[in-house]
This record gives C-alpha cells, sequence and structure tokens, in this order.
C-alpha cells in the first residue's frame, strides 16, 4: 500500500513516465514527413557551363639595336694630354679665387671667405689698386698661386702685427675718500663710517666704469674729483643723490656725472636703527 503522503509523488512520477514513453514511441513508428522546403523547383534546376578563354600568345622580344658604327676620336698625344692637364689647372686654381683670369693678379676671394671684403688689382699693380695673392712663387706663373703682392699693398699691410712703441696704454684709477656726515648742527650719525667706507669702496669698480665709458670715451683728459651727497633711509635704501662739488669740468663729465649718480642711486646700504633719513657726503678723486 502507499501512504497517503507520497500517494501525489509516486501518480506524477508515473504519469510522467508513461508520457515520455509515448511520445517515444510516436517518433519511432510515426514514418517521417516529406520535406515542405525547397532551394530550387525541379523546373528551375539546371547545369552550368564554365568556358575558359584561351591564353594569351607570347610577347616576342625586340631584336637589340645595331651598334653605331665607331666614331671615337684617336687618344690624344702626350703633348695634347699635357696641354690640357695645364688648362684645367689654370682655370681650377682661377675658379677656387674667385678671379677667372689665369694671367692676373687673384683679387677677388670672396668665394674662399665669405663676408670679406678685398679690393682687387693686377700684375701690374696700376690703378693703386691692391692684389691679394698671385699665380707662381713671387709674381705671376701658370701654375701654382703663390706669394704675388702687389707693391702698394705689402706697404699698406707693413704695420700690421707688429707693436707700436709709441704711446702707452693708459690706466683709469679712482680713490675713495673717507666719509662724511652731512646733517644739521648738533646731530649725530646713527651708522659706522668705517663700514659705510668699506660699503662704497667694495663698489669702487663701478664707479670705474662710468668714469672710463662715459668719461673718457669723450674726453681722453678728464680727471678731477667730486663730491656727492647720498640720503640713506633707515632701512638702506638711497632716498637721493647729487653732486655737490666738482673740480673737473668740460665734455665727458655730464655724462659721467649721470652714470654715477644712477648706479649709486640703485645701492642698499646697511640698516640703521635711526628714526628719519640720514645725508652723509662720499669724495671720489678720477685720474688716469
Amino acid at each position: 500500500m502507499i501512504a497517503s503522503e507520497t500517494r501525489a509523488l509516486t501518480v506524477s512520477h508515473a504519469l510522467a513516465v508513461g508520457m515520455g514513453a509515448s511520445w517515444l514511441a510516436l517518433v519511432y513508428l510515426t514514418p517521417a514527413p516529406p520535406p515542405t522546403i525547397a532551394l530550387l523547383r525541379p523546373e528551375e534546376a539546371a547545369s552550368i557551363s564554365v568556358q575558359f578563354d584561351d591564353p594569351p600568345p607570347p610577347k616576342r622580344e625586340a631584336p637589340p639595336p645595331e651598334s653605331a658604327p665607331n666614331t671615337k676620336e684617336p687618344p690624344p698625344t702626350p703633348v695634347e694630354k699635357e696641354k690640357q692637364r695645364v688648362a684645367k689647372e689654370e682655370k681650377d686654381i682661377g675658379d677656387a679665387f674667385g678671379g677667372g683670369n689665369t694671367n692676373a693678379l687673384v683679387g677677388d676671394v670672396t668665394n674662399a671667405l665669405r663676408g670679406v671684403e678685398v679690393a682687387k688689382g693686377d700684375k701690374s699693380g696700376a690703378g693703386g689698386r691692391k692684389a691679394v695673392i698671385g699665380y707662381g712663387q713671387g709674381g705671376v706663373g701658370a701654375r701654382t698661386p703663390g706669394k704675388g703682392f702687389d707693391a702698394a699693398a705689402a706697404a699698406a699691410a707693413s704695420g700690421i702685427g707688429k707693436v707700436n712703441a709709441t704711446g702707452g696704454v693708459s690706466r683709469a684709477s679712482i680713490r675713495v675718500a673717507a666719509p662724511q656726515v652731512v646733517a644739521r648742527p648738533g646731530e649725530r650719525a646713527s651708522r659706522d663710517m668705517t663700514q659705510l667706507g668699506t660699503f662704497v669702496r667694495s663698489r669702487q669698480a663701478q664707479l670705474q666704469f662710468c668714469y672710463q665709458e662715459q668719461g673718457l670715451l669723450i674726453n681722453p683728459a678728464l680727471a678731477g674729483s667730486i663730491s656727492v651727497e647720498v640720503t640713506i633711509a633707515p632701512g638702506g635704501a638711497v632716498a637721493a643723490a647729487r653732486v655737490g662739488d666738482r673740480t673737473w669740468s668740460g665734455a665727458g663729465v655730464p655724462e659721467a656725472e649721470a652714470c654715477i649718480l644712477q648706479r649709486i642711486r640703485g645701492w642698499s646700504f646697511p640698516a640703521s636703527a635711526a628714526a628719519g633719513n640720514e645725508t652723509y657726503g662720499f669724495s671720489f678723486v678720477f685720474n688716469k
């Protein structure tokens, strides 16, 4: 007897097995139906023929050209070869120096030296023109470039490379005097004078540059002394600078003094505990 709890499960299994067996029997025992889809209809079926083209005939090679008749000139004789070699050397030398005329001195070397202006000349030296290089050793030849210098050119260049014994080398110098206080009577300076003097002397080259490049360049005989009053702020910046006294005069003085004041205005002195600005005087002596 089947328990009432598993009766429903057993019945469902039995039905499933029976339905599966019926489906298998139907598939294997029933004949297969004819196909219902055809790619081609019977009346459309036909044979296909393929026809290949004949290969192209082989190309015939063109016959080689007939050899031209021998029209070569006879080889040159040794004398003709020597003449050709000499003519080629002369032309090459002329082209190398830009002259083009092998019978004259070479006066145009711009092909070899770009940007160099050279005066032209000839072997006779006529017209006062300077020559650079001539063909041949010491004159006009036909083989190698040599020393064919014009006499005028040699005389003009005789001083090149020599030291002129006349005159001398000038040397500009500058001397800085001790600073002085420029203030109202009874007012004391808060900065160390020695420190201020050392500060200015360390920048002596700037003032010497103004003397040489702005003064002596305009007036080579310029020399003298100036006194510059410099007003310094508590932080060290230059509040004002002007020339008080001077012993030089003439050309070059305005340019040199303007350069000196411009350099001093750009200085930054050591800071001070002073409450306001302080003015100091500096004397500078310039001479050669």
